[in-house]
C-alpha cells in the first residue's frame, strides 16, 4: 500500500515545482529576469528535492526513478537536432544574452519561428544564469527536469505501483531521445496526459478540500501546456472538452470548475499573443491558406493515404485504439474514455494540419510526424493502463460476488 503522507508530499511537490516554472516565466515577462526568475528556479530545484520523500509511494519512485535516469542522459549528451538548436536553446540563448523574455520578437532570424511561445526558453535561459554561463547541456537537462511534476501528477492518478511502473516504461518506448534532446514534442506530450489525468481528477472531486488542490493542479498543468509549443493550446482545448463532456455523459452534471481553470491558464498565452501580435509576427501554418490548400488535398486520396501512412508507420495505436473502444464499453471508465477520446480528437487535428500544409507535404511528414504523433501515443497508453489498473479491483468484486452467491 503507499503511503497517504508520501502521496501527498509528491502532489504538494509538483504543485510547488508548477507554481515555480510559472513564477519564474511571470517575472520574465515583467521584465525581471534576473535575480526573482532565478529565485523561482531555486525554488522549484527545491521542489524537486521534496518530492524525493514521495519516494515511499511507490507510484512516484517510478517516475522519480525515470526522471532521474533522463537527467544523467540529458547531462551526457548535447543535441544536434534542428529544432533545439535552432528554435528552443537559440531562444533561450538570445533571453540570457539580453535578459528579456521579448527578445525574439524583433523579428531576428525567422527560421526560428519567432511566434513560439517561449516559456521553455526563459526556463532554460534562467538555468544558464543560474550556473553563471551559457552552456547547451545544463539548459537542455533544465528542460528535462519539467517533465518531473507532470509526471508526479499522473502517477497520483493511478491505483496501483505496477501500472505505474508500466506508464514509465511507455513513457521511455514512446518518448525515446525525444525526453532528453530539446525537442518539446515529448514535454508536449507529458503535459496533455498531466492534464487529463488534473482534469479528470478535478470534474469528479467536490469544490472544497481537495477539490480546490486539483483544481490548482488542472490550471498550472494547462497553462504550462498552452506555453510549450503552439500544438500546446490545441490540446489544452481538446482536453478542457473532453474533460467536460465526460463528465456530462457519464454523470449527468457539468463540471463547471474545468471551464473556469481552463479560461485562467489561457491568460499568460493570450498575453504573449497580444505580444506577437504588437510585433507584427504571424506563424507559417496560420499565415497561408490552410482551408485552401485542405480542400485542394481532400480529393487526391493518395495524399490522404499518405498522411496516415507516416502517422501509423511504426506504431501500434490503431490495434491499441480498438481494444480500448471494446474495453471501455466494458468497464465504462470515464477516464479512459477521455483519454481515446482526446487522443482521437488530436490524430484528427494532426490529418488536417498537415492535408493543409503549405510545405511539401512528403517532406513535412518525414522532418515531422514521428514527433507530432507523440500525444496521441502517450494519452492512449495512458488510457489504456488505466483500464489495467481497474481490472483487479473490477474482479475481485465479481469473484467476491459469486463466493457470495455459492454461500447462500
Amino acid at each position: 500500500m503507499s503511503s497517504s503522507t508520501a502521496t501527498d508530499a509528491g502532489a504538494g511537490a509538483a504543485l510547488g515545482m508548477l507554481a515555480g516554472v510559472l513564477a519564474c516565466y511571470a517575472f520574465a515577462a515583467l521584465g525581471w529576469v534576473g535575480l526573482p526568475a532565478q529565485a523561482a528556479f531555486i525554488a522549484v530545484l527545491g521542489c524537486a528535492a521534496w518530492a524525493l520523500s514521495a519516494l515511499r509511494d511507490a507510484r512516484a519512485a517510478w517516475m522519480l526513478g525515470v526522471i532521474g535516469v533522463l537527467l544523467v542522459l540529458a547531462l551526457g549528451s548535447p543535441s544536434d537536432g534542428w529544432d533545439p538548436r535552432s528554435i528552443w536553446l537559440f531562444h533561450a540563448r538570445r533571453i540570457f544574452l539580453d535578459g528579456s523574455l521579448y527578445t525574439q520578437l524583433d523579428g531576428y532570424a525567422p527560421f526560428s519561428h519567432n511566434d513560439y511561445p517561449a516559456l521553455v526558453p526563459v526556463w532554460m535561459a534562467t538555468a544558464a544564469k543560474v550556473v553563471g554561463h551559457w552552456n547547451e547541456i545544463f539548459p537542455k537537462a533544465a528542460a528535462t527536469l519539467l517533465l518531473l511534476p507532470a509526471l508526479l501528477l499522473i502517477a497520483r492518478s493511478l491505483r496501483t505501483w505496477w501500472v505505474a511502473g508500466l506508464f514509465a516504461v511507455a513513457l521511455l518506448k514512446v518518448g525515446g531521445s525525444y525526453l532528453v534532446d530539446g525537442y518539446m514534442d515529448a514535454l508536449l506530450a507529458v503535459y496533455a496526459v498531466a492534464a487529463l489525468a488534473a482534469g479528470m481528477r478535478a470534474a469528479r472531486a467536490p469544490v472544497s478540500g481537495s477539490g480546490w488542490f486539483d483544481l490548482a493542479a488542472y490550471a498550472a498543468v494547462s497553462a504550462i501546456l498552452c506555453l510549450i509549443k503552439n500544438e500546446g493550446v490545441v490540446l489544452a482545448v481538446i482536453v478542457a472538452v473532453g474533460v467536460v463532456a465526460v463528465t456530462l455523459l457519464r454523470e449527468r452534471r457539468v463540471a463547471w470548475g474545468i471551464p473556469a481553470a481552463f479560461a485562467l491558464s489561457l491568460l499568460p498565452l493570450l498575453a504573449w499573443k497580444l505580444a506577437v501580435s504588437a510585433a507584427h509576427l504571424s506563424n507559417d501554418l496560420a499565415a497561408s491558406d490552410l482551408s485552401g490548400q485542405l480542400m485542394a488535398r481532400l480529393p487526391d486520396l493518395a495524399q490522404s493515404m499518405l498522411i496516415v501512412q507516416k502517422l501509423l508507420r511504426g506504431i501500434f495505436w490503431v490495434p491499441l485504439a480498438l481494444m480500448l473502444v471494446l474495453w471501455s464499453r466494458t468497464w465504462r471508465t470515464p477516464v479512459a474514455l477521455a483519454g481515446l477520446g482526446v487522443a482521437v480528437a488530436y490524430a484528427c487535428v494532426l490529418y488536417a494540419v498537415y492535408l493543409g500544409t503549405p510545405h511539401d507535404l512528403e517532406w513535412h511528414l518525414a522532418t515531422s510526424a514521428r514527433r507530432t504523433v507523440l500525444p496521441v501515443l502517450l494519452l492512449l497508453m495512458y488510457a489504456l493502463l488505466v483500464l489495467v489498473d481497474q481490472w483487479n479491483p473490477a474482479a475481485s468484486r465479481v469473484a467476491a460476488g459469486e463466493r457470495n452467491e455459492q454461500g447462500s
